[in-house]
């Protein structure tokens, strides 16, 4: 039986995502969707749903990213997919380490607190990306939140 990229990544503290990040390359680009999946420790993965849902984002399920840096969340709601939360991406300085990654960050038009949060993406895998998101301001600043974007898209 083959463990999975996310069930190790599951048996891992919230600290250790830094080393984990700091080991892979950003990836030259991000196009189409990504199936969203949420890592790290178990307290980590039950608390994430329930906070996005206080934070306006729930039912986040993925992202779709176009060819021009712009993008958007994907989110379940009533059943369906619906798009919303738009996003920009482009190449940045990683809060982790200063090596590159693909920043995704959230403009003004989306709701507080979203213009204060950055969303780091790395390879982890072919087809599979590593993000941290970070809140750029208050006590929760320095706390790397991880999940996955998988390529294989949103159903």
């Amino acid at each position: 039986m083959q463990i999975s990229q996310a069930d190790r990544l599951n048996s891992e503290s919230l600290g250790a995502f830094r080393r984990i990040y700091s080991a892979l390359e950003a990836p030259a680009a991000v196009r189409g969707l990504y199936r969203s999946e949420f890592v790290g420790p178990s307290w980590l993965r039950l608390v994430a749903p329930r906070g996005l849902v206080i934070l306006g984002l729930g039912g986040w399920c993925g992202k779709e990213f176009g060819p021009d840096g712009s993008g958007v969340n994907l989110l379940r709601r009533g059943g369906a997919v619906r798009r919303g939360f738009p996003v920009e991406v482009a190449p940045a300085p990683s809060r982790v380490d200063g090596r590159p990654c693909l920043a995704v960050t959230y403009p003004p038009v989306n709701p507080w607190p979203w213009p204060s949060v950055v969303d780091e993406l790395r390879q982890l895998e072919p087809g599979t990306l590593l993000g941290l998101t970070f809140f750029r301001i208050g006590p929760a600043a320095h706390l790397p939140l991880p999940f996955l974007l998988h390529q294989d898209g949103v159903s």
